[in-house]
């Protein structure tokens, strides 16, 4: 086994014998073995473990078996208690994520204050070829049957060549012993169905079905690093990339771009799932039928729509629900990117040149416009009566003509006077009734301002 790991270590370049690195124990087979093997090895390890305080005098048990551990093998040792039901009552998240957070968390602050190069995690083959089968089930990309990964960010993974058997075998020939988490023992997590129930029966069709997956993985591994590094040129090609999204918070891609690359369900699945789109989502989206233009998709922090030509994704905190009261002339700040100037002004300045310089600039007949003014969103039913028209329209239906996506009609402004009157459809026309003339009396000069960025 020491031969197995040293070249595992190797091939992916994983430990350097100048740092120095914490090993998770938690006193199971997994992290004993861990340990040991790094210790044989020369590596400069302090071990750490974490009581959770979930399973009484247990807990106290394995902590007491790593002190005693690391005693003999004079390894260094830290130890953390935790409040785990609390932290999970307060988080309001289920007990094993509240010790995973509390877990890594702890490992980060630790790594930083002895300034230790990574965090060193027991995950074995078996692990790993649970993770597969659990992506399977949950649906998955290829990224998701190629196993765990021997390195993410500062947690190091050096067991994931080694069985369980290859484990328990070492120990025993160390002579030494591990402790066993009754929890493990109970098919009550989905993780623990897998390991008691699931892969049992499919050893009995295959016994090495454990390597097979492993194997499988691995080529799929090899492959997905092809399809990516044709994906992302794709992407540079076109501008798309995630930090665009996260920088501007949306993204308009034409739906050629998609239909264009040779797997659309993958082009996807690598844009959508990191932003938390599950796999049914995803292939709804990919349908792209002309009567799912105006369709709407969610994840818990992003949110798509289609038009005719472009899928759109933007983060939900972009759009804003807008009802602000304007009670007189002046600069007003509707948000960080966006603000409204409303000023008299005398109608002999005005020329005919400054009508149409800027369509975020309009002045309108004020004689009949009672403040205060407000600005919103529209809403359903709302109709105008369009500059250069005598009949009023739908506002619905107006956006729906200029060819307005979902999103641009969530966010369409319009300005009314206290009466309920409109004014200006934002940016794009005023209403009819109260355009400006060369006998109108009073005149507002209405500024929209907002600052842009390029999305696509």
């Amino acid at each position: 086994m020491l031969n197995k790991v040293k070249k595992f270590i190797a091939k992916y370049q994983l430990l350097n014998k100048e740092k120095c690195y914490l090993v998770a124990l938690s006193g199971g087979a997994d992290s004993v073995s861990l340990l040991l093997v790094l210790h044989q090895l020369g590596y400069k390890i302090n071990a750490v473990h974490c009581n959770f305080k979930l399973r009484g005098e247990e807990s106290y048990r394995d902590e007491q078996f790593c002190i005693d551990l690391c005693n003999r093998h004079d390894i260094p040792l830290k130890r953390i208690h935790f409040d785990t039901t609390e932290y999970a009552s307060l988080r309001k998240i289920s007990i094993e994520m509240a010790a995973r957070e509390l877990r890594y968390t702890y490992f980060e602050q630790l790594r930083k204050s002895i300034n230790a190069e990574g965090v060193c995690v027991g995950h074995h083959q078996e692990d790993s070829v649970e993770t597969i089968l659990l992506n399977l089930t949950r649906g998955t990309g290829i990224h998701g049957l190629t196993g765990i990964a021997p390195r993410n960010g500062n947690v190091i993974r050096p067991l994931l060549s080694c069985t369980r058997k290859d484990i328990e075998t070492f120990i025993i020939g160390e002579g030494e012993h591990y402790v066993t988490d009754s929890s493990n023992l109970v098919s009550n997590v989905v993780r623990n169905k897998l390991r008691l129930l699931v892969i049992p029966l499919l050893k009995e069709i295959n016994p090495s079905v454990q390597a097979s997956i492993a194997q499988t993985a691995q080529y799929l591994s090899e492959a997905g690093t092809v399809a990516d590094d044709a994906l992302l040129r794709y992407f540079d090609k076109f501008g798309i990339s995630h930090s665009k999204l996260y920088t501007y918070g949306s993204l308009s891609i034409p739906l050629k771009v998609i239909t264009e690359f040779p797997s659309k369900k993958y082009f996807l699945f690598e844009l959508l799932s990191p932003l938390g789109f599950n796999s049914e989502q995803i292939s709804s989206i990919s349908d792209f039928k002309k009567n799912m233009v105006g369709n709407l998709w969610q994840s818990e922090k992003y949110e798509i729509t289609l038009d005719s030509f472009s899928l759109i994704v933007r983060k939900k905190e972009l759009h804003a629900d807008i009802n602000k009261l304007l009670p007189e002339t002046g600069l007003y700040i509707i948000d960080k990117n966006r603000s409204i100037q409303i000023t008299y002004i005398d109608n002999k300045t005005i020329k005919k040149t400054d009508l149409s310089k800027e369509p975020c600039t309009v002045y309108i007949d004020a004689d009949n416009i009672t403040f205060p003014l407000v600005l919103r969103n529209i809403t359903q039913g709302d109709r105008f009566m369009p500059f250069g028209m005598d009949k009023s329209k739908l506002i619905s239906d107006y956006l729906t003509n200029m060819k307005r996506n979902r999103f641009e009609k969530s966010d369409q402004l319009l300005l009314t006077d206290t009466t309920g009157k409109p004014l200006w459809l934002v940016g794009l026309r005023t209403d009819n009734r109260v355009r400006y003339t060369n006998i109108s009396t009073k005149v507002l000069r209405i500024k929209y301002l907002e600052k842009t960025h390029e999305t696509t």
